[in-house]
């Protein structure tokens, strides 16, 4: 093949879900030579032509959409943000949609979001549910323990940005207390839950700071996240990338949906109650003496997900 096989790169970001996206579609693609390209800069890119899985969360920084034409993209598990929709869906980025279609949609929201404006799409789901546990425990592994990872982050008022001006300051601070109320509320429910269950649990937080740990770190991080997922008897979690690679090595999975309401968090939903349950903290007592069983509903995605970029790869 004369182009290079590329993924997705995220050297500023601070969630470790960026790092799973890639590490999926680095195990897609064959060969020794693989670029990285940051997700935020590929307009930018004037090397040798490169073939890339354009999967993941799109972006950052929406005006740098599409693009350069040094890049033959395989548009698979992708997601529009509602963030980014007016830059992205300009006539120059409709255009650039529709010569690279079909789109593969990571959920329901992007798919008709594409669709309204004339672009060819389908439901892909993501792929991170081609993940393989045996690329990171070994397959006779003994499955212990409840991890907790990152759950209603968002509703933590300590994972919430400073606001500028007076106005805005004060309410941010009213919205700021009342998400704390409910935070406390839904960890008491967790911690309850917990307390039920026989399992040793163990904590940690999808979220790196990018100023302490560098890119390399960070990936390494996202691959230890993931031993730990395919190690498990239990995930409970509110974050998308660490649900789904439960779902690819068949940990059980609770995915807590407070604090995601709002459109730019809950458009990225749409499509994923097919393979974990998503429920509110306070729904969490149902499962207390039955826990979910894994899903094998995203095993025709795999397959599709298989089909589709070894004909990309041949191109």
């Amino acid at each position: 093949m004369s182009k290079i096989p590329a993924v997705l790169s995220y050297p500023d970001s601070n969630n470790l879900g960026d790092f799973i996206q890639s590490l999926a579609a680095k195990q897609c693609l064959k060969g020794e030579e693989i670029l990285f390209l940051d997700r935020d800069q590929l307009h930018q890119y004037s090397e040798k032509k490169a073939s890339l899985l354009m999967n993941g969360w799109f972006m950052e920084i929406p005006d740098n959409w599409p693009p350069s034409e040094g890049i033959s993209p395989l548009f698979i598990s992708f997601h529009l943000n509602p963030t980014a929709k007016k830059a992205m869906l300009s006539a120059a980025g409709i255009a650039y949609f529709k010569k690279h279609q079909p789109i593969g949609c990571r959920d329901y929201y992007t798919q008709k979001l594409l669709t309204n404006v004339g672009i060819e799409s389908y439901y892909s789901a993501c792929l991170t549910l081609s993940l393989n546990r045996s690329d990171f425990v070994s397959k006779n592994k003994k499955r212990e323990g409840i991890y907790v990872i990152s759950p209603m982050e968002r509703l933590n008022p300590d994972h919430q940005g400073k606001t500028k001006g007076n106005v805005r300051r004060v309410l941010t601070q009213l919205k700021k207390r009342m998400s704390l109320r409910k935070y406390k509320r839904a960890r008491n429910r967790l911690e309850s839950f917990l307390e039920k269950q026989r399992e040793p649990v163990f904590f940690s937080s999808q979220l790196c700071d990018p100023t302490k740990h560098s890119e390399q770190e960070r990936i390494e991080l996202a691959r230890k996240q993931l031993e730990k997922i395919a190690s498990a008897k239990l995930v409970i979690t509110s974050r998308i990338h660490t649900a789904l690679p439960a779902v690819a090595f068949g940990t059980p999975v609770l995915f807590l949906s407070d604090g995601l309401d709002h459109p730019n968090q809950k458009s990225r939903l749409e499509g994923m109650e097919q393979f974990f349950p998503i429920l509110n903290s306070k729904d969490l007592w149902k499962w207390e003496s039955e826990l979910p069983k894994p899903s094998t509903n995203h095993l025709p995605f795999v397959k599709k997900f298989k089909k589709e970029i070894s004909r990309f790869l041949k191109e």
